[in-house]
């Protein structure tokens, strides 16, 4: 087992006196967080997140890659512009990778179904040795020597990216480069050189709904070095009330694996991935492993436009048993507290309406008018008035709690604790 890893570590960094190598980390569950592959996907989050990863590839195997992945993505109001903040550990045998980025994107909208997003990071690369998990396969091992008695190597790491979105489908690009990308290790006599390449991911991802609970994602990722080698990954994901989720998995190495997940509320989500090798090779280098977990940090500039959370527990005989017809915000206001939802009728737009131009705290949207009534009856459940408006330019209905005439209203009224709602964001009607 010792000589199989340090010759998987040899193979893995490509020392051949002079050469080249990259070590990157491989996350099989990409498509729950697309961000930490293309730091422009961070406009599509609309509450600031944490996501943590750990991924262990070929776990029969001693001193495989594994690695360690948190990501933090923090939205601004204003709905365009969002950072981030990245950081990836690998660890391979007795080599160590370290990655972090500062990021930032920006997001230019097209119309209201499709928008372009930009994305810049700057960050380092820091590469370094651990003799304690030092193989020897002679007592001098002069090839060993040379890196573990090197110092740490520390280099600028720059990244740049760019997101097309239109309604569920998702394409991307994104490319890191280190300004100085060669690195030399000596040893007396001998000399170890290579250059980091250059890595490079294109992705492409659609999402559907199959029915009023069930959504359906295809997602690809296929990473480049140099754009000479690459590696592709496919997963097929299906989530249910937004609540839970499974899929398969494949790539070009011939793995296959599945994934499940659960979605806790209020932004925490819980994944795990496997991925197996196929024929013989199986049982030498084992099944690799990733568990996802990530956790909501606050409101942001929106929220995903999922239905608000089931009403509270009251009882109907409580309620006064009247029949009234809602048709505008103000008017349910009027109407008060108390009611049985059972006889509250919620009017029908005029789908040729307009909405009054201004800004809106939006809590939900849909293009089913049925489940926006269905929003509404559940916020005024939970004590919380709301109405809806039609937007003709992607046909959908928005259930909104407040309307203001100007953004600094709005925002202020959404940082307060007055709307007590976490599924709120602004959104503007010209």
């Amino acid at each position: 087992m010792k000589i199989t890893k340090y010759i998987f570590i040899l193979a893995f960094l490509g020392f051949s006196g002079k050469s080249g190598a990259q070590m990157s980390s491989r996350i099989d569950q990409f498509f729950l967080d697309p961000s930490i592959i293309n730091p422009a996907a961070m406009s599509l989050q609309k509450t600031a997140t944490a996501s943590l990863f750990f991924n262990r590839v070929y776990s029969a195997v001693q001193g495989t890659p594994q690695n360690v992945l948190a990501n933090v993505v923090l939205p601004l109001p204003n709905e365009r512009t969002s950072f981030g903040v990245f950081y990836l550990k690998e660890s391979a045998g007795f080599s160590n990778l370290q990655n972090a980025y500062l990021s930032y994107a920006y997001a230019i909208p097209f119309n209201e179904n499709s928008k372009l997003s930009l994305g810049v990071s700057l960050g380092f690369m820091n590469q370094s040795f651990d003799a304690g998990k030092a193989v020897y396969i002679h007592a001098n091992d002069p090839v060993i020597n040379s890196l573990i008695f090197s110092p740490a190597v520390t280099r600028a790491d720059l990244r740049a990216s760019a997101l097309y979105t239109n309604k569920g489908l998702m394409f991307g690009v994104s490319t890191s480069r280190l300004p100085k990308p060669r690195f030399d290790y000596s040893y007396f006599n001998y000399a170890a050189k290579y250059n980091l390449q250059s890595v490079s991911n294109v992705i492409l991802g659609y999402s559907f709904e199959v029915g009023e609970n069930v959504k359906i994602q295809p997602m690809a990722n296929v990473t480049l070095w140099d754009f000479e080698n690459y590696r592709g990954q496919m997963n097929l994901n299906m989530s249910y009330k937004d609540k839970f989720w499974f899929g398969f998995s494949g790539n070009d190495a011939a793995q296959f694996g599945g994934n499940v997940g659960v979605n806790l509320g209020g932004g925490t989500r819980f994944g795990y991935a496997f991925m197996y090798p196929t024929g013989k090779s199986r049982e030498v280098l084992g099944n690799g492993h990733e568990f996802f977990f990530t956790i909501g940090l606050g409101r942001g500039a929106a929220a995903a436009p999922v239905e608000p959370t089931a009403p509270s527990e009251t009882k109907s005989d409580e309620r006064r048993k009247v029949q009234i017809t809602v048709s505008s915000l103000p008017g349910f206001i009027e109407a008060g507290q108390g009611i049985d939802t059972a006889g509250i009728t919620i009017a029908k737009l005029d789908s040729n309406a307009k909405a009054a131009p201004g800004f809106y705290i939006v809590t939900g949207v849909s293009s089913d008018e049925s489940k926006a009534n269905k929003m509404i009856k559940n916020l005024y459940m939970n004590d919380q008035f709301s109405y809806k408006y039609f937007d003709r330019k992607n046909n959908s209905f928005y259930v909104y709690v407040k309307y203001f005439k100007t953004r600094n209203e709005a925002d202020r009224f959404l940082l307060s604790s007055e709307v007590g709602l976490t599924q709120s964001w602004v959104r503007e009607v010209k």
